[in-house]
């Protein structure tokens, strides 16, 4: 073999290779690329960071929204994914009016909620300083606080839902770059830990006035008979207070079970429930959303309660005790004791989030329901979906063999009605049908018409 042709092999082979590397390249930034927030995860930029410092004192900021899982809980993925790009945005534009040209953004990790900001100098363009920071993470927080009240993508309470944490990096020759960057990230984030720390305690003290001063409002949603084109119950659906971050019901159940305030604000709950339903017609049900733990039967044999039932020409049997299947009944044997003397006493219960939760089948085998509810999750878009639709025929089919009637929670179109209705389902609920009110709404016009 030639020269020539050795040193144009050599060639190719190099071109080859640089062409290898670059598409491995390409692929680890596509797999450190999130597409939600348009964002690197942090650890692409580590190198940039190194080679820009030299030596010099590196500021990290930490913005967290720690009551994310609620607000997906409360509203879905779609919302948390709107807010996470509106917040990337409003990070983006912060970089120059409000923190210093060359700050640069990142994410913590790829589908993450935590965003990082790494500033490089402080005022003046000298090195950044612990004061430079501090003075940065108070901008910062105001500059989101100003864009979440007023944005159309962000949900009730996100301006008060996020946390801003800081530290300084300081150069040290001993210690590997890297490792210092991640210790002033977790030093950051300790900082939001203690901030969340104190917030949770001020909510569970906030939380405790709730409880005490019976500061809810209970709104009232049609449960329909698709049959016969009439409401056959309401169930009570329980708000905070306006304008608070107990406003959402995800929020107010959710601390309320951190703060060991379940079991009372679900009695209140329930009693409120009954007490706001004045005008009811006595021929339809009132369905309480209820704790396992909290239907000790003295609570419901309660003079106080069976005279508010009295007093709106209610009786028990007017009353149904609705579980969650996404809480767990640790004690299926003496849960059923306590729903026995309920029945005696006349209430119904029926299982909510029905193809939900942990106990599913053994739930309903043990408390053997007067209802069951099942979940918006089977019902969404269940017209483009045949294995949903033989889940709820089979469901049916088990609520005939026990007794027990089947609703249809969270219907939101048409076609959703249509399609539950081809299926077999009588009863049903949602916004398509009527959506809940603080008094007894009536059904929505467009479903006059049946399927």
């Amino acid at each position: 073999m030639s020269e020539g042709a050795t040193t144009s092999q050599a060639g190719a082979a190099e071109r080859h290779g640089i062409r290898r590397l670059r598409a491995g390249m390409l692929r680890l930034k596509g797999a450190l690329f999130d597409p939600v927030t348009g964002l690197y995860s942090y650890h692409l930029r580590l190198d940039e960071l190194r080679a820009r410092l030299e030596g010099k004192p590196l500021g990290v900021l930490v913005l967290d929204f720690p009551g994310l899982d609620q607000v997906e809980l409360a509203h879905g993925w779609e919302m948390t994914d709107r807010l996470l790009k509106g917040a990337a945005a409003l990070l983006g534009a912060a970089v120059g009016p409000v923190l210093p040209a060359g700050t640069l953004l990142a994410l913590d990790g790829i589908y993450g909620n935590s965003f990082l900001l790494f500033q490089q100098e402080g005022r003046d363009g000298g090195d950044v300083t612990g004061s430079d920071l501090a003075r940065s993470e108070e901008s910062l927080g105001r500059h989101i606080e100003d864009g979440l009240r007023f944005a159309p993508w962000a949900p009730p309470q996100a301006s008060s839902g996020f946390s801003v944490g800081r530290a300084l990096v300081r150069s040290n020759p001993a210690a590997r770059f890297e490792r210092l960057v991640h210790q002033g990230i977790r030093e950051a984030r300790g900082m939001i830990l203690r901030q969340a720390d104190r917030l949770r305690d001020e909510r569970a003290r906030e939380l405790r006035s709730i409880v005490d001063e019976a500061r809810i409002t209970t709104y009232y949603q049609p449960i329909v008979d698709m049959e016969r084109r009439s409401i056959m119950g309401y169930e009570a659906l329980t708000r905070g207070p306006v304008n608070t971050a107990f406003e959402v019901p995800e929020s107010l159940f959710s601390l309320s079970s951190t703060a060991r305030l379940s079991v009372e604000l679900d009695a209140l709950c329930r009693r409120h429930a009954v007490r706001n339903a004045r005008g009811i017609d006595p021929a339809k049900k009132l369905f309480l959303n209820s704790l396992p733990e909290g239907l000790e039967p003295r609570g419901f044999a309660d003079s106080d309660l069976l005279r508010d039932l009295e007093e709106r020409a209610l009786e028990p049997r007017n009353l149904v005790l609705e579980i969650s299947e996404r809480t767990s009944i640790e004690d299926f044997e003496a849960f059923g004791r306590d729903l026995a003397l309920l029945r005696q006493h006349g209430y119904l219960v029926a299982i909510d989030d029905v193809g939900t939760g942990y106990s599913s089948l053994q739930a309903i085998t043990e408390v053997q329901p007067d209802f069951l509810k099942i979940d918006i999750s089977l019902i969404k878009n269940i017209h483009q979906s045949l294995i949903k639709q033989e889940l709820v025929r089979s469901l049916l089919q088990v609520g005939s063999r026990i007794g027990a009637q089947v609703i249809a929670e969270g219907i939101e179109s048409e076609e959703e009605h249509r399609t539950l209705r081809s299926c077999g389902v009588r009863y049903g609920q949602g916004f398509y049908l009527a959506r809940p009110a603080p008094p007894f709404p009536t059904l929505l016009r467009q479903t006059a018409a049946d399927a």
